[in-house]
């Protein structure tokens, strides 16, 4: 495997791994756009809640590597899910703004979902760069999951 090879999948799997938490931030996103909590309050849901879906990533990892009859090396394990944390706080560091005066708590609520579905589509393009040599794939390949956020937030309205 050529070392643009390598890198070009681990940039796939970076981002393979971010997406869970970008869609995990967007779902909670949507509720506080109905239910806003205070900004600091809004701050730290974000990232507790990217902080667990990490902790179910580093759960499951330390369960495959203990079925395959190895011992988990946490670190190893962390690093390899710090990508669902990591690449999801960009909507919390727009809710501590807020906190801190700098938006209004419903505007950071909209500029992090707009945030988040730029961010999805940066990753889906991402992946389509790794995958795909021409532009019009990438393109595509970030359009799904900007559809796949839309999809999130249909639910939500035709639930509500």
């Amino acid at each position: 495997m050529s070392s643009t090879t390598t890198i070009g999948h681990a940039n796939t799997s970076y981002s393979a791994k971010a997406i869970y938490g970008v869609i995990t931030v967007l779902a909670v996103l949507d509720v506080m756009a109905d239910h806003p909590p205070s900004a600091w309050r809004a701050a730290v849901i974000l990232f507790g809640t990217t902080f667990a879906v990490a902790l179910i990533d580093v759960y499951a990892e330390s369960i495959a590597v203990v079925l395959k009859g190895s011992r988990p090396d946490l670190r190893e394990i962390w690093h390899e899910v710090s990508p669902v944390l990591i690449g999801a706080q960009a909507p919390t560091l727009v809710m501590l703004a807020a906190a801190l005066g700098v938006f209004t708590l419903e505007h950071a609520v909209e500029v992090s979902q707009v945030l988040s579905f730029l961010i999805l589509f940066g990753y889906g393009w991402n992946v389509g760069r790794a995958l795909h040599v021409h532009w019009l794939r990438q393109l595509v390949s970030g359009l799904v999951l900007v559809g796949i956020g839309a999809l999130i937030v249909a639910i939500k309205v035709a639930v509500h």
